[in-house]
């Protein structure tokens, strides 16, 4: 078995690179546009803390036995390690049903890891 090298390449599916313009059309709206640079800032700092090794990641069998998460402000990340990479697979926002929403996504996110 080989050692991980940090830090790991990052890619993210489809699903996660939508969400990710979703919060920040929202956070825009919402806040202007300094604060939703700031805030996407730091989703990707966290997304590279977590692929450097940095920031440890949690698991929930409710929401997931398979997939790793790291709750930053008001999303979860969620995560595949690879032995070569890190996929960030979807992400969450805090008010919704992170089961629900998991299960209801499941079938497209194994489709979109696949093709990583």
């Amino acid at each position: 078995m080989s050692e991980i090298k940090f830090p790991l390449p990052v890619y993210k599916t489809p699903i996660a690179e939508r969400k990710i313009i979703e919060i920040a059309r929202w956070s825009v709206k919402k806040w202007g546009k300094k604060s939703a640079r700031e805030y996407l800032a730091n989703l990707d700092k966290i997304i590279n803390l977590v692929a450097s090794g940095d920031l440890p990641c949690q698991k929930n069998p409710e929401f997931s036995t398979r997939f790793s998460y790291y709750l930053a402000k008001q999303h979860y990340i969620f995560f595949e390690f690879q032995d070569d990479k890190l996929i960030v697979v979807t992400i969450f926002h805090t008010a919704m049903h992170i089961k629900e929403r998991m299960y209801e996504e499941k079938l497209l996110i194994r489709h979109e890891i696949k093709d990583i």
